[in-house]
């Protein structure tokens, strides 16, 4: 069912022709959808001054405020919401400034220097151990038993025969140490097991 069209009256005409009032304040006046005032200002032919519209100052819009970088030898500004914490023009004005080892900065590269040197040489032992245990799989696993973590039904684990903590206090390099002469599947039970025995 088309509902009927309005009588527009002479003042509601008036302040619809007023380009200087945004649709929404035309219809908040007018006490009418925003919709119909704008099909009407479209069907009628007018176009919203938008130069009107937008100098006015809204309450609520955030305005950005222009900074200076704090760059060692940085002339440059940029443009920034007042509540970002940005100090710097770029990353690369970031990097010649700061200490780069700080967290959260400079290259991926760079170690964290407190972790213990027993850490380091385990991850690099498990990691060569996974690269052995795919290129030999056949030697060490020839029965293709699952390898899965703790608590699996039927799981295996790849296991150490002289254990990753024992060839570090020997000094054993971590490529010995996940030699395929080292590498064994065991049940995942026996191999937990094998941490309290020692």
């Amino acid at each position: 069912m088309r509902v009927k069209s309005h009588n527009w009256t002479n003042e509601e005409l008036t302040l619809i022709h007023d380009t200087t009032f945004s649709v929404r304040e035309v219809a908040e006046k007018l006490r009418m959808r925003i919709g119909t005032v704008g099909n009407k200002r479209k069907e009628l032919g007018i176009k919203n001054d938008q130069s009107a519209v937008m100098s006015r100052p809204r309450p609520n819009r955030i305005k950005n405020e222009t900074r200076c970088c704090v760059g060692k030898d940085c002339t440059n500004t940029f443009v920034v919401k007042p509540a970002m914490k940005k100090k710097y023009c770029s990353h690369s004005c970031q990097l010649r400034t700061e200490n780069v080892a700080k967290k959260g900065i400079g290259s991926r590269t760079i170690r964290n220097p407190r972790i213990k040197e027993y850490t380091k040489y385990a991850r690099k032992v498990h990691g060569l151990s996974h690269k052995v245990y795919e290129q030999n799989k056949e030697i060490i696993n020839p029965t293709n038993h699952p390898r899965t973590l703790c608590g699996v039904d039927g799981g295996w684990q790849l296991d150490h025969i002289i254990t990753i903590k024992e060839c570090f206090e020997r000094g054993v390099s971590a490529k010995d140490a996940s030699a395929v002469s080292n590498l064994r599947m065991l049940p995942w039970r026996d191999n937990l097991m094998r941490q309290y025995v020692n």
